[in-house]
């Protein structure tokens, strides 16, 4: 079986070799974990801004340099980390003479920047700039010409939003020996990223999503075979994947739980339904942002399936825990107002 070496990682550059491979084996991990890479790890963007007395994309602003287009394009650039599935809205104060950067804006708890020193525009002496800027979580991209969201004022530009992290993968498929045989493939992965995520964990992320989908691919097979298609499926693949629930191994998606609820989960590493029901109703309480009502609609979801919950172990203060939490009715009804 081939092995993994990360032979460079850094805040925005990473080297992975994966070796040997069997023959024609290079390409088809290459390309797809490559393909993978660039659109589908989450991140966080500006996709939105409003600027006091703007009212549309093609304005100046008194005292600015640049114009509004200007603008958005440096705003675009901007490498952003959300810990919060909600938009935030971010607010920037400057006053002239000023180059402007990230560094001026003001401070939130759930949103971070990378490159605190990126240029937004230059502010003329006696001059001020005020600007909102709306920060949230996606895959892909936004365009700025998609329906404006209800939440979001009149006078509110809409920017193009590049969510992923990602910006740039190469692979390359070289000869690697074992033993006396020449003919297995070595493949090398170089990987750029906006210095959000680490390029060995978004690799890990990109791996992690085929592999979700492989299994759910093969739960089907099992569940509702269908000639030639499962004649052709290696029996030892087959005898490994039943040993376990076919359902265990569908996405959580599956169960059609809220953005919130699921958002929540995956951000802890929960991906199927069988990771899901390893954990006590104690350990869901602990990620974060997830209370009682999203742990509630995850059991309802589960008991849809036939499934519960992992019981936590007799005794355990985990079990005692857990009772209290049930007894103390609906104290916490303010919270789980805030958290939904």
């Amino acid at each position: 079986m081939p092995d993994i070496h990360i032979e460079e990682s850094s805040s925005g550059y990473g080297r992975i070799r994966i070796e040997p491979l069997e023959r024609g084996y290079g390409v088809t991990l290459g390309n797809a974990i490559r393909r993978v890479l660039l659109s589908s790890i989450p991140g966080a963007a500006v996709s939105a801004i409003r600027i006091d007395g703007v009212l549309h994309e093609f304005s100046t602003v008194p005292g600015v340099m640049e114009d509004v287009l200007e603008i958005i394009l440096n705003i675009k650039k901007l490498a952003v980390v959300s810990h919060s599935d909600d938009v935030r809205m971010l607010r920037l104060e400057a006053e002239g003479p000023k180059v402007v950067t990230v560094a001026d804006i003001i401070p939130d708890s759930e949103v971070e920047f990378s490159n605190p020193e990126a240029y937004i525009c230059t502010l003329e002496e006696g001059h001020k700039l005020e600007m909102d800027l709306y920060v949230e979580r996606g895959v892909g991209y936004l365009t700025m010409d998609r329906p404006r969201p209800n939440y979001l004022p009149i006078d509110v530009l809409l920017v193009d939003a590049v969510f992923s992290p990602v910006l740039r993968v190469n692979y390359n498929v070289g000869a690697a020996r074992v033993g006396q045989r020449t003919d297995y493939e070595s493949l090398l992965i170089e990987l750029w990223t906006n210095e959000t995520v680490e390029p060995a964990k978004a690799f890990l992320e990109a791996v992690k999503i085929l592999n979700q989908y492989f299994g759910h691919i093969a739960s089907l097979l099992l569940k509702e075979p269908v000639s030639p298609v499962a004649a052709e499926v290696p029996e030892a693949v087959v005898e490994a994947v039943a040993e376990e629930d076919p359902i265990l191994s569908r996405p959580i998606r599956d169960l059609e739980l809220s953005i919130r609820s699921e958002n929540c989960l995956l951000r802890a590493g929960v991906r199927t339904i069988g990771d899901l029901v390893q954990y006590t109703r104690d350990d869901l309480l602990k990620i974060r942002n997830l209370g009682k009502i999203s742990l509630k609609e995850i059991e309802e979801k589960l008991d849809i399936f036939g499934l519960s919950l992992s019981a936590p172990k007799a005794g355990s203060k985990a079990g005692t825990d857990s009772q209290e939490n049930d007894a103390e009715g609906n104290l916490d009804d303010e919270n789980e107002g805030k958290e939904e």
